[in-house]
C-alpha cells in the first residue's frame, strides 16, 4: 500500500471522482495531497516513469456521511440528498471487494470460474454475480442475482484470430488492408489490452490501436538513424526469429501518430477477463439464452453462495455492517385470471398457469386473406414442397386459415435470390397482380398491396434477409409480411400453423381474441385509451439516432393498436416529441370513436429509478400539454374535462428474483412461481408506489417478474389493486401468443415498433403511410386504414 499511514484503514473509491474514508485523511497540505502510484505495486513511484499515475486528493466541503441518514428514506419516506449519499456509500462497501479482485462492469463481477467458449467467435460466456443495495420500508436490503456476460477469449492472439476467421493455417492471416477479414479483425480487437512476450519471462501490457498488413516486413527508423524491419528488430534486439513474418501485426500507436509502433501477432497474448461491450451478434443470442437459463433451485443456491461470499470481504467487515445472508421471506398474492374470449358468443377459455389452447377456436374478428404469395429464399425447398405444406388438406396454412376467407391459390416462388430480397418481393407482387387481373396502374396496384399478405421462408441465420423483407413491407410498400424459419417449416404441424394464423390475422387488421376483468369492465363504461412507449438506443460505439416507439389503442377491448415511430438524438431517454405523438393519437382516436377518450393509461418502458424525477416528470407534463392543445384546437367545450391520466413505468431490467416458499405456489413442471404472482410489500420502495408482477409462466429457466412504478394516477387515485388488475389483464392481449406475456401488450408493441427497420426515405406516393407500421404482433389497425382515418392537419373532430 502506498502511504499506509494515510490510508489505514482503507478508503473506498467510487470509480469516478469521489473517495470515502472512515476517518479524515492525514493530508499535510491543508486537506490535500498528491501521490504517484504504479498499478500493481505497493510502493510510491517516480513521477514521469513509465506506467506511473498521479492521484490528487482534496478534502470536500460536504458533511460526514452517517449510515443512519438512510432513515430519511426507509422510515420517513423522504428522498433526501444525504439519504442518497448514504445509500451509495453502502452500495460501494458491498461492491468494492469483489470489483477489486474480479472482472466487473461496476454493478456485477465475473470470476471466470463458470464459463463456456463460443466457437468461431473469439468470445466466451461468463457467469457472474450482480449486487445492489436497495431501500425498503424499515431496512436496507441486498439484492443478489446471477448474471452473464460475453468476454473476450484470452491467450495467444494468433490463435484467437484464426478461430475468429475459421482458419487452419496461420499463414492464411496474410491479409491486405482492403480485405474484409482484415477490417473484421481490426474492429473486433481495437481497444483491447494485451501482453507482448519478448522472451526471458519478460512482457509488457499494451493497448491494440489497430492492425498492420505484412507486419514482419514493416520498416521503421530505429533511433532515427537506422532503417530496419520489424522482423529484423526482434531478431537483433530479443533474439526472436519470427515464424510468420508475412502475416498481420498489431499497431500500438493511434491512427494520427506520425510514427507507427508495430509488433508481430505471434508475440501477442490477450489479457484475461476483458468484457465484450458491444451488441452480441445475433447468431450467438441463443447460446447466451441457454447459458443464462437456470432452474429456480439451482439459481437460488448460487445466489445464497454469492451472498455468503459478499459478507466475507474485508471492506464489509471493516465497515461494521451486519448482514443476514438468508433469503427474505415475503408474502405474495395470486391475482384472479382474466377471462379470455375468441368468438364473442363462445364461453371463456380454460387457462392453466397463463396458457391456453386455440384448437377449434374462431377469431373474434377474422380478416380477409384475399391475396397472398409465398416466397422462399431457401435453396433446398422446392415449389412442390411449399405447395404441399401451404395448401394441402392435411396440416397446412390453408387449413388453419379457413375462417380468414383465404384464397386457395397463392403465387409460390421457390429458391429466390436472397441478395435482392426487395426486388424479388416487388416482382412477385407485380406478377401476382397481373395473374389475378389487377389493372396496371399505380392506384390499383397500391390498393392491391394493401390487401396482400406475403409469406417468406427464411434460411437459418438470415437476419439480413429478414431486415430487408420487413423494410420493404413495413416501411417502403405498406405490405403485410410473415416470416417463417426453415427449421420450423420442415417440422410444421397443426399447432404451428394455428400459431402462424394468429399472426397473419393480426397483421391483416383482424382481432384474434380479447381478455377482460372487473377492472377493465369498470373503465369500459367510458371511452379509454391505452398507450405504450419506449425508446430504443444504438449499441455501444454505434453512431445512430435513438428510435422512439409509441402505440395507442382505439377499441374498447384494448386489443387493436396503431404504432407511431420517430427518431431523436442518440441515447436521449426522454421522448422528445411526445407532445406531438399524444396530440396525434388523441385526434385519431376521436375520429374513430366520435370523441376523445375519457381515460388515458400510459405505460412507459425503459426509465430507470434515477430518471423518475427528470424524464418521467417532463413526460407527464408533455402529455398534459398535448391534451390541453388538442382540446383547444378542436374547440372542446370548457366544461368537458380532460382525459384522466395514469402514468406507469414498467421495467424488466431489474434483478429481484422470487422463488415459491412451498409447492402450493409453484409450477409443478419447473418449480417457478405461478403466473399471476404479485409482490406488493416487503421489498417495495419506500418513496414510490410500486409492485412486482410475475404475469407469465417461464418456458425455460427462472421466471422474471416485471416491476411497475405508478408515478401519476388520476384514474384510481393510487388504488393499486385496480392498476394491478388492468396490468395483468393486458398481459393476456398479446395477439401472436397462446400464453400470457411478461409485460402488458402495449409495452411490447412500443418496443417492437422501434425495431421496424429505419432507413433514409425516398419521396413517393407509397410513403404517405410511413409512420404507421403494421407490426402485427398485436391487433393493429393496418396503416392503409390509418391513412384514411387520420386527419392530414388539425381538425375539429370532437
Amino acid at each position: 500500500m502506498v502511504a499506509p499511514d494515510v490510508f489505514t484503514p482503507r478508503a473506498l473509491y467510487d470509480g469516478q471522482a469521489i473517495a470515502y474514508a472512515p476517518r479524515e485523511l492525514a493530508l499535510a497540505n491543508n486537506g490535500s495531497g498528491t501521490f504517484n502510484v504504479r498499478l500493481g505495486e505497493n510502493r510510491a513511484a517516480e513521477l514521469g516513469a513509465r506506467g506511473t499515475y498521479q492521484i490528487r486528493f482534496t478534502l470536500t466541503l460536504g458533511e460526514q456521511v452517517d449510515a443512519k441518514h438512510v432513515y430519511d428514506l426507509i422510515r420517513e419516506r423522504k428522498t433526501s440528498t444525504r439519504a442518497l449519499v448514504a445509500t451509495n456509500l453502502i452500495q460501494l462497501i458491498m461492491r468494492q471487494g469483489p470489483n477489486m479482485h474480479h472482472t466487473n462492469n461496476g454493478r456485477a463481477h465475473f470470476t471466470g470460474n463458470e464459463k463456456i467458449t463460443l466457437p468461431n467467435s473469439g468470445l466466451e460466456l461468463w457467469r457472474g454475480t450482480f449486487l445492489s443495495v436497495r431501500p425498503t420500508m424499515g431496512k436496507m436490503i441486498l439484492n443478489v442475482d446471477t448474471c452473464s456476460a460475453a468476454v473476450y477469449q484470452s491467450g495467444p492472439l494468433i490463435a484467437i484470430c484464426m478461430q475468429k476467421l475459421r482458419l487452419r493455417d496461420a499463414r492464411e492471416l496474410d491479409l491486405g488492408e482492403r480485405d474484409p477479414r482484415f477490417k473484421t479483425l481490426e474492429k473486433f480487437l481495437k481497444g483491447l489490452r494485451m501482453k507482448v512476450k519478448t522472451g526471458g519471462g519478460r512482457s509488457r501490457t499494451q493497448t491494440i490501436r489497430g492492425l498492420v498488413a505484412n507486419a514482419g516486413e514493416f520498416s521503421f527508423w530505429k533511433d532515427d538513424t537506422v532503417e530496419m524491419t520489424v522482423a529484423d528488430y526482434f531478431y537483433q534486439t530479443h533474439n526472436i526469429r519470427l515464424q510468420y513474418p508475412g502475416i498481420i501485426g498489431v499497431r500500438l500507436t493511434p491512427d494520427s501518430s506520425p510514427r507507427k509502433d508495430v509488433v508481430p501477432l505471434e508475440l501477442c497474448e490477450l489479457e484475461f477477463g476483458q468484457l465484450f461491450k458491444r451488441k452480441l451478434p445475433d447468431e450467438l443470442t441463443a447460446d447466451m439464452v441457454r447459458f443464462s437459463a437456470m432452474r429456480p433451485q439451482e439459481r437460488l443456491r448460487k445466489i445464497q453462495a454469492a451472498a455468503k461470499e459478499t459478507g466475507g470481504y474485508d471492506f464489509v467487515r471493516e465497515s461494521g455492517m451486519h448482514m443476514d445472508i438468508n433469503p427474505m421471506r415475503i408474502d405474495a398474492k395470486l391475482l384472479d385470471v382474466p377471462q379470455l374470449h375468441f368468438a364473442n358468443l363462445q364461453k371463456p377459455l380454460d387457462i392453466t398457469n397463463g396458457a391456453w389452447n386455440v384448437v377449434r377456436q374462431r377469431f373474434t374478428n377474422p380478416a380477409k386473406m384475399k391475396y397472398w404469395i409465398v416466397v422462399s429464399f431457401v435453396n433446398n425447398i422446392d415449389q412442390g414442397a411449399i405447395a404441399q405444406r401451404m395448401t394441402s388438406g392435411g396440416a397446412s396454412l390453408l387449413k388453419s386459415c379457413q375462417n380468414l376467407e383465404i384464397s386457395p391459390t397463392p403465387l409460390i416462388k421457390a429458391r429466390a435470390n436472397p441478395h435482392d430480397a426487395a426486388g424479388v418481393l416487388y416482382q412477385s407482387a407485380r406478377q401476382y397482380s397481373k395473374q389475378i387481373g389487377v389493372p396496371d396502374d399505380n392506384d390499383n396496384f397500391d390498393l392491391f398491396l394493401g390487401q396482400l399478405m406475403v409469406i417468406v421462408i427464411l434460411p437459418t441465420n438470415a437476419a439480413g434477409i429478414r431486415s430487408a423483407v420487413k423494410y420493404w413491407g413495413d416501411v417502403k410498400q405498406g405490405v403485410a409480411t410473415q416470416c417463417i424459419r426453415e427449421s420450423k417449416f420442415d417440422k410444421a404441424n397443426d399447432q404451428y400453423w394455428n400459431n402462424i394464423a394468429l399472426k397473419i390475422n393480426a397483421r391483416l387488421g383482424g382481432t384474434n381474441f380479447f381478455s377482460t376483468s372487473e377492472a377493465l369492465k369498470e373503465i369500459k363504461s367510458e371511452p379509454f385509451m391505452i398507450m405504450g412507449a419506449d425508446v430504443g438506443h444504438p449499441g455501444p460505439g454505434v453512431q445512430k439516432p435513438s428510435v422512439t416507439g409509441i402505440v395507442y389503442s382505439y377499441d374498447q377491448n384494448a386489443t387493436r393498436y396503431v404504432a407511431l415511430t420517430g427518431i431523436q438524438p442518440p441515447r436521449v431517454e426522454q421522448i422528445v416529441d411526445l407532445k406531438k405523438y399524444v396530440y396525434r393519437a388523441i385526434n385519431s382516436f376521436a375520429v374513430k370513436n366520435n370523441g376523445p377518450p375519457a381515460r388515458l393509461i400510459f405505460y412507459r418502458d425503459g426509465i430507470s429509478e434515477g430518471e423518475f424525477n427528470k424524464v418521467a416528470a417532463i413526460e407527464i407534463g408533455d402529455i398534459k400539454e398535448a391534451l390541453v392543445k388538442v382540446y383547444k384546437d378542436n374547440t372542446v367545450p370548457a366544461n368537458k374535462p380532460l382525459p384522466l391520466l395514469t402514468y406507469i413505468v414498467v421495467g424488466k431490467r431489474h434483478h429481484a428474483v422470487f422463488f415459491p416458499g412451498d409447492q402450493q405456489g409453484a409450477d409443478p413442471r419447473n418449480g417457478n412461481a405461478l403466473a399471476g404472482s404479485l409482490i406488493d410489500s416487503g421489498i417495495t420502495h419506500p418513496a414510490v408506489r410500486d409492485f412486482y408482477l410475475q404475469s407469465h409462466a417461464a418456458i425455460q429457466g427462472t421466471s422474471r417478474s416485471s416491476h411497475y412504478v405508478v408515478l401519476h394516477d388520476e384514474n384510481w387515485n393510487f388504488n393499486m389493486k385496480r392498476v394491478q388488475q388492468i396490468s395483468y389483464t393486458l398481459c393476456y392481449n398479446y395477439a401472436k401468443a397462446t400464453r400470457s406475456v411478461s409485460i402488458p401488450a402495449p409495452v411490447y408493441s412500443g418496443m417492437l415498433s422501434w425495431n421496424v427497420p429505419h432507413r433514409p426515405q425516398r419521396q413517393g406516393a407509397r410513403l404517405r403511410r410511413q409512420h404507421h407500421h403494421r407490426l402485427g404482433l398485436f391487433h393493429y389497425l393496418g396503416h392503409e386504414q390509418v391513412a384514411k382515418r387520420l386527419p392530414a392537419r388539425p381538425q375539429k373532430t370532437f
